[in-house]
Parts: C-alpha cells; structure tokens; sequence
C-alpha cells in the first residue's frame, strides 16, 4: 500500500511541471492572435486540450512511456480545472456535474485527435475544424494548428523521459506564416 502512494506522490510533481508547461505553451497570444483561436472559455479549453494531446500520446503510445504520469498529468488538469470553476464562482452542488461532461469533452478530444494522427493530414485537420472551430469557416486556421500539433507530436516523441519529467516540454514555436520551428 505504501509503495502505491509513493508513487502517487512521485508522479504528482512531474505532472503538475509537465501541466503547468502544457498551459504556459496553450496561453501564447499567437494561438489567439494568428492561428483564429476563440479566446473564450471554450478556445482555452480547446487550446489547453491541443498542447496536452501531444505529452499525453507521448506518455501512453511511444517507447519509454509512462501511463502512471500520463494519468497523473491529466488528473491535474482535472484538479486545476475543478479549482477554476469555483473562482469564477460555480456551485459546489455543480461543479462534479460539470467536470464530468468537461472531463468527457478533454477525453473525446485526446481520442479524436490520436485517431486523426493515424489517419493522415485531412483528418486531423477536420477534427481541429470540428473542435476547435465548431462554426467552421476556420480552414486555413485548423490547417495550421494541424500542422502545429503534428510537430509538437512529433517533437514530444523525440524527447526523453527525464526531460518530460522535468516539464521541459519542446513544443514547436508559433510561425504561421512559415513552418513551425522547435523551441531550443
């Protein structure tokens, strides 16, 4: 019992590092500014979905993976996202009602978007067009996000563990008008 708590406690460090630069990256004003992002509660949550999609996948599909961190990653963002609710001053009796369909919302998006890598190009841009952009008209936007994320993705990949663990996330630098470039 005790070994299992110490683990907890073990990756709840890492995961609130990997968490606290997945949101730093999903706050940048170009998301916002150039690639069309809403900045609304529902364009947060979507960009903060966009920049945890690429760790989480990296955690539970590539070699060196780590399920126990993935889990703990988006358990906090579970727990940051329950907190925010009661600032802006949302019900206790509502709050789990909430994040449960929050929580269902995130999920969907992790499994559309992996589902969208493996199937090429066209279908991750048709699920950020449906995600991130639900009124559509957002081509040439979801088209760049798309190209984003499958650097991010791909830049997650090539990162270790330790690295990872360290919240030293290398996500791509915002260039809309050239290619994503990865941050040094």
């Amino acid at each position: 019992m005790r070994s299992f708590f110490s683990r907890r406690r073990a990756d709840r460090e890492p995961a609130e590092r990997i968490y606290a630069a997945a949101v730093q990256a999903a706050r940048n004003p170009a998301l916002f500014r150039d690639y069309g992002v809403p900045d609304t509660l529902q364009g947060r949550f979507e960009s903060v979905a966009l920049h945890l999609f690429p760790v989480l996948h990296r955690l539970m599909h590539q070699p060196g993976d780590d399920p126990a961190l993935a889990r703990s990653v988006a358990e906090s963002f579970v727990a940051h996202t329950d907190g925010a609710f009661r600032e802006m001053g949302v019900g206790d009796t509502v709050v789990p009602k909430r994040m449960k369909g929050l929580y269902g919302s995130f999920a969907g998006r992790i499994e559309a978007y992996k589902r969208a890598l493996e199937d090429g190009d066209e279908a991750l841009v048709d699920a950020i067009a449906r995600n991130v952009f639900p009124d559509g008209g957002e081509g040439q936007h979801a088209r760049a996000l798309a190209r984003y994320l499958r650097e991010a993705e791909a830049a997650m990949r090539a990162v270790g563990l330790p690295e990872l663990r360290a919240g030293d996330l290398p996500f791509p630098v915002f260039s809309y008008a050239s290619r994503a470039t990865p941050r040094k």
